[in-house]
């Protein structure tokens, strides 16, 4: 089981370390924003944040394809809860890979979407600890390492939708924590969605995005 779940974790993860020296290269100099900036940020021009954002579309997409894959496994095991939330997380992670699909393609690049495998055959307990461990490189080191690195290179809606990205993904890991406390009596929640930003909402009573502000009557049941 052990060596399973360290398949696990080093199969999510290592997408998420790797495009991190992206980010940092060229950024242990703290310098002001040059003239050449605005040259690299014209349409078709790739930066360090473009290649960014190439590296989170391939994460969200594998993130988006594995918890489908999840919660089949929790369904297989009658943890109907746990199959929703992962259901809801994949769609989460497919608005994310939308969004920076469509903001690469305004820059004049097409996304490539990568192929996925399937994850190695395991228990729904160890997939949301691999999940949990995953989101948490992202919350806490890739988006806000891509995030920094938008904001060094003028790219202020790139820098927004790091953000964005990083409080929904944050929402996940919270989701994925209390699943594991629960176990087997995870309560029900209203799941709903923000189309705009990915976020999950839990409850009916929240009148907009905690995250883009978007209205409750855009939200996405789940």
């Amino acid at each position: 089981m052990k060596g399973l779940l360290s398949a696990l974790r080093f199969s999510l993860v290592v997408a998420l370390i790797v495009p991190l020296i992206v980010s940092f290269s060229g950024c242990s100099k703290k310098e002001e924003p040059q003239q050449g900036k605005v040259e690299q940020n014209q349409e078709g021009k790739s930066t360090a944040t473009t290649e960014n954002l190439k590296l989170a579309y391939s994460s969200e997409v594998k993130h988006a394809s594995w918890y489908e894959a999840f919660a089949k496994q929790a369904q297989k095991e009658n943890l109907a809860e746990v199959a929703v939330m992962f259901r809801a997380l994949s769609q989460s992670e497919k608005v994310h890979a939308e969004n920076m699909a469509n903001f690469l393609k305004a820059k004049g690049m097409e996304p490539v979407t990568p192929t996925v495998e399937a994850p190695p055959a395991g228990k729904t307990k160890q997939y949301l600890k691999s999940a949990l461990s995953s989101e948490g490189v992202e919350t806490e080191s890739m988006y806000p390492a891509f995030a920094q690195k938008a904001v060094l290179e003028n790219d202020s809606v790139a820098a927004q939708m790091f953000r964005q990205t990083l409080e929904a993904d944050a929402r996940h890991g919270r989701l994925l924590k209390r699943a594991m406390e629960q176990e087997t009596n995870i309560s029900k929640l209203p799941y709903m969605m923000c189309p705009k930003c990915g976020y999950i909402i839990g409850s009916d009573k929240d009148e907009e995005c905690r995250v883009c502000k978007a209205k409750k009557e855009t939200f996405r049941k789940l």
